[in-house]
């Protein structure tokens, strides 16, 4: 299974140097206050980054600006990270974290905070490693963090010190704004943005929401129709240790239907996959046939890669598959054996490429897929041995 996994990620790397590097039109501001126009690599980061890739054209190389050396980078109405000196609180919300101290402790850190609404009011995320905390200011001023400290009260019970309400209230007061409405905003992005939006209306200000074209993407949910061929090779190993080869090239119909989850970073590019495929087998020979129907529930990983051709995108997959057998049936000279395949779990890996997020082809790899067999009395037991290769159309549903 370790070699399988390895081949995935090498592949990986192997088709990524076949994918259309994201430099879109940017700029940065360095130590100096001079604004740099030039094409950044979009990387749609998960955590804060600490530094970014970018190049002056399409042609020049490509370099490397630290927080160090950077104040401000972006793309116009896209993104933008600027630098700041700030005091963040980092503790946990998991139960050995917690202390029963509900105020928070600060640390002093220069970070690249993520701004997602600018205007009169201005409200900033930082994310690391699964820490996710939101800042804001008033423009020119300085920056705080929002609070919201999970913490023990005296006889162990978990609870929250929600601070950031009274620092909303007390920081960005407007006519529309009640303490009632503030009482209900949670320590979320979507509640936070909604409030930043609705103060800046208030206050009759400009402001630019960086979350909106992020919420225009593409959604972050596919079912697709699979239809698709398997060829495989098959050996059954009967009680006495008799191998019975029935050959190498013995072709079978799947059907699956995949459920896809991308994850909303990394520009889209990771995704977890669940596809249960409906799959019927048959090998004969002139003294022994098998025949089987089983449900085989795929699980695993998907990432893809962006070519030029932007309706093109290739992609490759590493997934589990639990075997779910119900209907099996042995012939030997004649005589019909009922079996019980005992289900199993093993691993694919494949290939393909998507056409305009609608059509897609994929190759997909079993190495090895090997079964036990037993009669009804438990007491015989067959074994099989083989591999496949697969061809699955998709038709995205939606």
């Amino acid at each position: 299974m370790t070699k399988q996994l390895t081949l995935f990620f090498a592949l990986t790397l192997s088709l990524n140097s076949f994918s259309q590097s994201t430099f879109v039109k940017g700029y940065f501001i360095n130590n100096a206050n001079e604004k740099t126009n030039c094409l950044i690599k979009n990387v749609d980061w998960l955590n804060n980054p600490t530094e970014f890739r970018y190049r002056i054209n399409e042609n020049s190389k490509v370099k490397t600006l630290t927080i160090d050396d950077v104040k401000e980078f972006g793309v116009l109405n896209t993104f933008k990270y600027v630098r700041h000196i700030v005091d963040i609180e980092r503790s946990g919300k998991l139960a050995k974290e917690l202390d029963y101290d509900k105020n928070p402790i600060f640390n002093t850190e220069q970070l690249f905070l993520k701004v997602l609404i600018e205007g009169k009011a201005i409200l900033y995320s930082y994310e690391d490693k699964g820490l996710t905390r939101y800042f804001f200011s008033k423009k020119n001023a300085e920056v705080n963090q929002l609070v919201s400290k999970h913490y023990l009260s005296n006889v162990n019970q978990a609870k929250i010190n929600n601070e950031f309400r009274r620092q909303l209230w007390i920081a960005l007061k407007c006519e529309s704004i009640s303490m009632n409405s503030l009482k209900k905003i949670r320590y979320r992005k979507s509640d936070l943005v909604q409030f930043f939006v609705k103060y800046n209306e208030c206050s009759k200000s400009e402001f630019v929401n960086y979350q909106k074209k992020k919420n225009k993407k593409k959604d972050l949910f596919n079912l697709t129709l699979r239809p698709g061929i398997r060829n495989s090779s098959f050996v059954l190993i009967n009680p006495n240790e008799q191998e019975i080869d029935f050959g190498k090239n013995l072709t079978s119909f799947r059907l699956g239907l995949e459920a896809e989850f991308i994850f909303g970073f990394n520009n889209n590019k990771w995704a977890f996959l669940f596809e249960p495929t409906y799959h019927q087998f048959n090998a004969d020979l002139q003294t022994t046939s098998f025949k089987q129907k089983r449900i085989e529930f795929n699980f695993g990983l998907r990432h893809y890669i962006y070519l030029k051709k932007k309706d093109v995108k290739l992609f490759a997959n590493a997934s589990f598959i639990y075997v779910n057998n119900f209907n099996n049936q042995l012939t030997e000279r004649g005589n019909s054996i009922s079996i019980e395949m005992h289900d199993n779990l093993n691993v694919a890996l494949g290939i393909g490429c998507k056409y305009k997020d609608r059509f897609s082809l994929e190759l997909r790899h079993l190495p090895s897929t090997n079964f036990i067999l037993s009669d009804s009395s438990g007491e015989k037991l067959w074994y099989t041995r083989t591999q496949s290769l697969s061809i699955a159309l998709g038709y995205t549903l939606f």
